[in-house]
This record gives structure tokens, sequence and C-alpha cells, in this order.
């Protein structure tokens, strides 16, 4: 019970020091610099409606998934880890929060949004889905017959000492933030990997595993099929929003969307770890120990 209690601490703590570095890190940049923010000017076109329907699209494009993968497995997130897949929900709503807080100094795409209110309870909206949506998908993705296989045994990075990933990985996060804000047309792909780079740093920081930390032994599995899910799931919301007559204007390229739907669904993916270690009441490395055989084996010398 201890141990639970424990590990939910350092996972709520690990996500309260996220929350404030994505909160004060921005602001504090440009008062050093002493820039000014620019209110986002709202654009014309209709906004609630889609956005509802979009949110509706999802959520019938994830349970569809999560039917799929109960009918072939037996189990599935709606089915079985429905608590886990509620927090889910709220984790989703406050990163969506976070993302279009940091989009007032990034102005990566506008809405229709009359008020910094609205466009960030859009958000909220939009993650409430969009997160329990990849991780569905991504449980969906795996249960392919070849797709794990074929993503595993691949060529492997150089290992390096978790403590000096960990410092490298906060060092790009801490850069993207602050010199990111500053100089968002230079470092605007920097200020955009910060949340996941950052979130990584305090995992290994907690001694925690990363959707990264297959790579050293050749797995890909988890990064491809995280990338993946997120531009399944993001494509299908933005789509139905825009196809329900929703506006928005991005301001990036076609590959740039595919990259930041990308390092969202690996975001994603790593929220829902951090949530599952606290939920399971113990490290991922715990689940890995040799447990003892389950058949106790008797001797002569015994009888």
């Amino acid at each position: 019970m201890a141990d639970d209690l424990a590990e939910r601490s350092s996972m709520k703590t690990r996500l309260a020091a996220l929350i404030l570095a994505l909160l004060s890190l921005p602001p504090l940049a440009l008062s050093l610099s002493g820039r000014e923010w620019d209110v986002p000017v709202a654009i014309a076109g209709p906004f609630l409606l889609p956005a509802i329907f979009s949110t509706l699209a999802l959520l019938a494009f994830a349970t569809l998934l999560d039917t799929l993968t109960f009918h072939r497995t037996g189990h599935s997130l709606l089915h079985s880890q429905r608590s886990y897949l509620l927090w889910n929900c709220v984790a989703g709503a406050v990163a969506g929060t976070l993302l279009a807080y940091l989009n007032l100094f990034a102005g990566t795409w506008f809405t229709p949004a009359g008020s910094v209110t609205q466009a960030l309870l859009f958000a909220a909206l939009c993650g409430t889905v969009l997160l329990p949506a990849i991780l569905i998908t991504r449980l969906w993705l795996a249960g392919l017959p070849g797709v794990v296989r074929l993503s595993t045994r691949r060529f492997a990075l150089p290992a390096i000492p978790p403590e000096m990933t960990a410092k490298l990985l906060l060092l790009a996060a801490l850069t993207g933030l602050i010199a990111g804000t500053i100089w968002i047309d230079r470092l605007s792909w920097l200020f955009w990997l910060a949340p996941l780079l950052l979130l990584a740093a305090l995992q290994l920081l907690w001694h925690e595993s990363t959707v990264f930390s297959g790579l050293a032994q050749g797995d890909w599995s988890r990064v491809l099929l995280g990338t993946i899910s997120g531009i399944v799931a993001g494509s299908i919301a933005l789509a139905a929003y825009r196809l329900s007559g929703g506006a928005i204007y991005l301001a990036a390229s076609t590959w740039q969307l595919v990259a930041g739907l990308s390092v969202f669904g690996l975001l994603c993916l790593q929220i829902g770890d951090a949530l599952a270690e606290g939920w399971r009441g113990k490290n991922r490395s715990d689940i890995f120990k040799k447990k003892p055989f389950p058949i106790p084996v008797v001797s002569k010398k015994d009888q």
C-alpha cells in the first residue's frame, strides 16, 4: 500500500512539474526578452458545431477500434480499463489546454474562437477524446498480424546512460520553451518538441521508462505505432472538423502538420504510460522481474 501511494505521488509530481514548466517558461522568456505578447486574432467562420461534430466523429472511430480490439483479444481499454481510460480523458483535456496555451505564443494555428477562453475550451474538448483515441488506435495497430514484429529487431541506437540522457533532454526542452518562444520563426520545431522531451526527461529522472526506451535494443514498435496513431487520430479529427464547415488556419506545411501529429501521438503515449505506472502501483521495471515458479518443487529429501 505504501509503495502504491509513493508511486502515485511521484507520478503526480512529474505531471505537475510538466504543467508548471509549460505554463511559466514561455511568458518568462517573453519578459526576459522585453517583448510583448500579441493577442491572437480570430478568423471568420463557424466554430462550435464543427468542433462538436469532430469530437463525436473521433469518439465513434475510437469506439469502433476498441470494439474490434475486444473481439480480437478479449481485452480493450473501454471494456477492461474504463477507470484508466477516464483518467486519460482528463489528462487529454489538460494536454489539449496546455498545447492551446503554448499556441498563444507560437501562432501555429488560428480558429474562429473569439477569446482566449474559448480557444482553451475548444482544445480541452478535442483533447478529452483525442488522447484516449490515440491509445486505442495504438492498441488496435499492435494487434495486427506482423506489425510489431516488423518494427522490432531493427537497428539499435547507441545506449546512453539514463542520467546523461535526462540532462540532454531537459536542456533541449528548456531551450525550446525559452529560446523557441523568443525566436519562434526559427525554433518552432524545438518549441513543439519541448513538451515531449520534458516529460521524457522527467520520466528518466524518476527512473521510469519512456517511449524511446526500446530503441537501444532495436525495438521501434512504440515509436512507430505512437506516431501512426497520432497521425491517424489527428487527421480524422481535423478532417471531420473541416468537412462539417469548421474554419481553421494552419501556419504549417503538410509535412510539418504530419510531423506535429506524430509528436503529439508520442506525447499522448508517454502521458498514458505515466498514468499507467501510478495506476498499476508499480514501476514498469517491476513487471519484467522474474517471478518464482508457480508450482512448488518437492525433492525426495523433503518428503
